[in-house]
């Protein structure tokens, strides 16, 4: 299994310890079963041989409960270095991987996959003990007569032969039911995120539940119910099996002559002490099979080049006065969708406007121009000096469509930093609506043009050079737009920002230093007499 070969990996000292305690639990546990079966009525008084025997009871339940908890802490470390790595991969990897794996990818492998891995450990010292008990016990057998064993090893072979034919298919439709685990999250953000539109809409819920979710929800059901039925005649059947044993023991005792009915004891005795952790490690294994598909799932997504934080100490020139970039190009497999290639600049202290109709590249523009989308062959300079893609991203500070609001405000607070808040907050005009306590704000229940503010204040806040602001006056009432657009972007420019601002807000096009349009995925300055007409343009895009 690859999930117990990762384990070896990292932590061989410690998987030898605890099978060696596994082992020394399974001796005395055989050593037990020997000693009442042969030694245990041949005391001289019952009270030394209930000491004797007490003491043996008492050694054998602190070496397995040692060699359980041992494993079960391993197992939860491994857990947590594990998520962590995770989540690190996961601060690696580029928002365009992110986004081609999916929301319900992505959240079955961080709640049910880790969860899975989780439960697999915890069942892990079931299957060890069983594997380990079981080899002690052959080893005892053997000594006891060869040809019983012979007898008991290969009926046992028949028993876990079948089993492991039905554990197999157990491990089928744990896969199907991963599959499925996927499309319920999906279900389930739909739930969340569109309980408005779907509350308006009765038809469209009824199509949602009765379709999408139901297919996922009975799809689920149905391979978890034969799953557990594999797993469950799995379990029956090594039971009845193993019950069947005994008698096949007797016999070979009596009716053959083979044993006598002393060592038919032993073996009988034996083979009821291993009945219930064999057992215990077949009910385990469709634990271990779900862990085990989920570690291979998170191994197949997630690479292990990036399992660093991103550096944060990036050297930029304090003063530089032009970014440039070259044939910045970016591509959408499944609708073909092409932007670039992309040559432009910025300067220092511009205010720069990008417009164009929707679904021109603009939006895919901007994480092109940050850095957020790697473009193979494309080149960036910070005056001439070639610029890598970490010190790019510290350059900006971006304000998307749909931003992610964080409640702290200041990553590494310095004095003074509340009264900037503070500042910021009147000029957005969230002074009494929200407040700074303990660099942290009091409240995110806000409408969407609120947290569109918000969202600028935590851009400020990371006190980039540049300030890059995707459609950010869409949700704005018409007196706070045009506010932003005459008082607040050249307070900004004076505060030493550079801007780049997404806009189809043409009435302040005369804001602008320059004006650049996409159109379909292309990229072009505006002249003085083309941004002049730059709104009919625009609107005549829009109506395409």
């Amino acid at each position: 299994m690859l999930l117990l070969k990762s384990v070896l990996k990292h932590h061989l000292p410690a998987m030898t310890g605890i099978i060696l305690l596994n082992l020394l639990s399974a001796c005395l546990g055989i050593f037990t079963i020997s000693y009442i079966n042969q030694s245990l009525v041949q005391e001289s008084s019952p009270q030394t041989g209930l000491a004797k025997l007490a003491g043996l009871l008492i050694a054998l339940l602190l070496v397995t409960l040692a060699a359980q908890w041992t494993l079960t802490a391993l197992g939860h470390h491994f857990i947590w270095k594990k998520r962590s790595r995770m989540v690190l991969q996961l601060l690696g990897m580029s928002p365009d991987r992110l986004e081609q794996q999916g929301h319900g990818e992505l959240l079955s492998m961080l709640g049910p996959d880790i969860r899975n891995i989780t439960l697999a450990f915890v069942r892990l010292p079931e299957l060890i003990q069983g594997i380990v008990l079981g080899v002690v016990a052959i080893g005892y057998l053997g000594y006891l007569s060869l040809p019983v064993l012979a007898i008991v090893m290969i009926w046992m072979g028949l028993t876990f032969y079948s089993g492991y034919r039905m554990v197999a298919r157990v491990y089928l439709h744990l896969r199907e039911v991963r599959n499925y685990e996927t499309d319920l999250q999906d279900a389930f953000q739909v739930v969340i995120h569109g309980n408005k539109e779907l509350a308006l809409d009765p038809a469209r819920a009824r199509h949602f539940y009765e379709n999408d979710y139901q297919q996922a929800a009975l799809g689920y059901r149905q391979h978890i119910i034969r799953a557990d039925s594999f797993h469950l005649s799995a379990i029956n059947w090594s039971n009845i099996m193993m019950l069947g044993l005994i008698g096949l023991i007797f016999l070979a005792s009596q009716a053959m002559g083979w044993i006598s009915g002393t060592v038919a004891t032993s073996f009988s005795l034996t083979v009821l002490f291993l009945r219930s952790p064999l057992l215990q490690a077949i009910g385990a294994w469709p634990t271990l099979l779900s862990g085990e598909l989920a570690f291979k799932k998170i191994g197949g997504m997630l690479a292990a080049d990036q399992e660093i934080l991103p550096d944060t100490d990036v050297s930029l020139p304090a003063g530089w006065q032009t970014l440039r970039w070259e044939n910045l190009s970016w591509h959408y497999p499944q609708s073909g969708f092409s932007v670039g290639p992309v040559t432009t600049r910025l300067n220092r202290g511009e205010i720069v406007f990008i417009i164009g109709a929707n679904g021109s590249g603009k939006s895919t523009l901007s994480q092109m121009l940050t850095g957020l989308y790697a473009s193979p062959g494309a080149g960036v300079w910070l005056d001439d000096q070639p610029l890598t893609t970490a010190a790019l991203k510290s350059l900006f500070s971006v304000v998307f469509t749909r931003p992610y609001l964080f409640k702290t405000v200041f990553v590494s607070p310095e004095s003074g930093d509340n009264a900037l808040a503070e500042l910021w907050l009147d000029k957005l005009g969230l002074a009494g609506k929200v407040s700074i306590e303990n660099n942290q704000l009091s409240t995110l229940d806000l409408s969407q043009g609120q947290k569109k503010r918000v969202a600028l204040l935590l851009a400020l806040a990371a006190r980039r050079d540049i300030l890059f602001l995707d459609e950010w006056a869409a949700e704005q009432d018409p007196q706070f737009r045009r506010y932003f657009y005459r008082e607040l972007l050249p307070w900004f420019r004076a505060q030493g920002k550079t801007l780049m601002i997404i806009s189809h807000d043409d009435d302040y096009f005369d804001v602008a230093d320059r004006v650049l349009e996409m159109h379909q995925g292309q990229l072009r300055e505006l002249t003085a007499e083309q941004r002049d007409n730059a709104s009919r343009d625009v609107i005549s895009q829009l109506g395409r």
